[in-house]
């Protein structure tokens, strides 16, 4: 009797299966729109205005802790924190309490699709320098690059508190630069380092350097810091004496002096941004110091073994750099590459 039962049900729900069916294949087919015809002129530039607000929504989605507020991303979106890659929503910036100051430069490239942030944030109350890179591609953000440092030094916030003037002005446009000339200028810069030869480089004489908030380079009489950190020379010893001396060299003799010869390379100088507005160019270098350093004998101990990461803004004007600005400074071990360059490091 089971047996017939079953037989039964099983016979029901054989038969409800096809009604089912029936009715589904009798139901019209929902409507899908059309996907819009391809049409040129509905192709609308995104001009250095348009990368300028996209970087202002993405920092201010930051400064509200909401990932859904960010500008749209593409769908192969690729970001990283301090060279370490992660999703939209992770890392520090993310995760912390993060605020604007004063302090803001923009380099944005329409040509290149590029634009950049530097800048001096809060970040749990306390001051943090800031490097934010954006690509968009058809109007969405296809990489986000950040780079931070923390603990900045109350000494170092005059300089972090308005940018000069001359990174943040537009250049008249009958005195703008060509960008193949700006191009080459700032990457004349880390020629020049990796030659140590000054001359190599497109240096104005009142070169100025701001490395982490201090200027390193150019300082006047009696000469102030020639390394970006707090403290300043002792003019009672001949080692203090010997950096003040150094901290009034203009930016050419600086590399005259072959001081910098413990870095191997300056390479790959990716993303080199080039505003022609306002004269700017943005790199975001790898410096890799592998422990030696040119001209020492053989059997020299090892010197500085560490990978470096910064942005560096150039400010060009007449075919020559008149200020750089440096940070923020995020060091890696060295091997380490850069988050975006297969094989960098070494």
């Amino acid at each position: 009797m089971k047996k017939i039962f079953l037989s039964i049900a099983i016979a029901l729900l054989f038969a409800l299966a096809i009604l089912d069916t029936k009715i589904a294949a009798a139901q019209p087919a929902p409507q899908q729109s059309p996907a819009p015809a391809w049409n040129a002129a509905a192709v609308k530039e995104c001009d250095r205005a348009c990368l300028v607000g996209i970087m202002d929504g993405y920092m201010n989605a930051i400064f509200k802790h909401d990932p859904k507020a960010v500008p749209p991303l593409a769908l192969d979106v690729r970001m990283t924190e301090n060279t370490g890659q992660m999703d939209v929503g992770e890392g520090l910036l993310w995760r912390s309490r993060v605020e604007p100051t004063s302090f803001k430069i923009y380099v944005a490239d329409p040509v290149a699709g590029q634009v950049v942030e530097q800048a001096r944030l809060k970040i749990q109350g306390q001051d943090a320098l800031v490097a934010v890179r954006l690509k968009i591609d058809r109007g969405k953000i296809l990489e986000i690059e950040q780079l931070w440092a923390r603990n900045i030094d109350q000494t170092a916030i005059p300089l972090l508190t308005t940018p000069r003037e001359t990174l943040v002005n537009d250049v008249p446009a009958s005195q703008r630069t060509s960008r193949e000339v700006l191009l080459r200028a700032a990457n004349s810069y880390f020629d020049a380092l990796e030659g140590d030869d000054g001359s190599i480089a497109a240096f104005a004489d009142d070169c100025v350097r701001h490395e982490n908030g201090y200027q390193t380079v150019n300082n006047p009489p009696p000469g102030g810091r020639m390394m970006p950190a707090p403290m300043l020379p002792n003019p009672d010893t001949e080692q203090g004496k010997a950096q003040l001396k150094f901290s009034m060299m203009t930016c050419k003799q600086q590399i005259d002096s072959k001081t910098f010869a413990y870095m191997k390379h300056i390479r790959p100088r990716r993303a080199l941004i080039i505003d022609e507005q306002k004269g700017l160019v943005a790199t975001f270098p790898l410096f890799v110091h592998d422990g030696t350093k040119r001209g020492a004998p053989p059997d020299a101990p090892p010197g500085m073994l560490q990978n470096l990461v910064t942005m560096e803004t150039f400010g060009i004007r007449g075919g020559l750099i008149h200020e750089v600005e440096a940070f923020p400074f995020v060091t890696i071990p060295y091997g380490l590459g850069n988050g975006w360059s297969p094989g960098s490091g070494r």
